[in-house]
């Protein structure tokens, strides 16, 4: 009886270990952004330019309406920085710090007669090399891209 509840104890104690290893993700606490901008050319020449500059960059358009004014992409790979949207951390260390990460980037431009906006789409995962601690990642973007994007279009 005394060498059961030994090794019960002891597979306890196991499993108690194992899940401290695994990787936690503490979820984004901020909303993500977007950013509008006034523009002085036609809903048109925005569109043109906006599908331009996405094309440039290596995104596949995946949908548009030139009539109601949107452009959507496809993922695209991309490396994001700490500074550029907020995947999380582990342990206090952000995601994107970590080689581990993978982050895969969208845009979506809407434009009327006088606005353009750009709106981001971020997936990300952790892959640490064990599939067992793999973790799809809750990003959300802090602006920074999309102003990036709306400069290319605009200027």
């Amino acid at each position: 009886m005394k060498k059961l509840r030994h090794a019960v104890v002891g597979l306890l104690l196991v499993v108690v270990g194992l899940g401290g290893c695994t990787a936690t993700n503490e979820a984004p606490v901020i909303i993500s952004e977007y950013f509008a901008l006034e523009h002085l050319s036609s809903k048109q020449e925005v569109l043109s330019k906006a599908k331009q500059a996405l094309l440039r960059d290596g995104f596949q358009i995946l949908s548009t309406d030139l009539e109601a004014g949107y452009i959507s992409t496809s993922l695209k790979h991309w490396k994001l920085t700490p500074e550029q949207a907020n995947c999380g951390a582990t342990r206090g260390e952000d995601y994107l710090e970590d080689n581990h990460t993978k982050t895969e980037v969208a845009f979506n431009v809407v434009v009327d007669d006088k606005i353009v906006i750009v709106r981001s789409n971020i997936q990300g995962e952790y892959l640490p090399g064990e599939p067992a601690q793999d973790l799809t990642l809750h990003c959300v973007s802090r602006g920074v891209i999309e102003v990036e994007m709306v400069k290319k279009i605009l200027l």
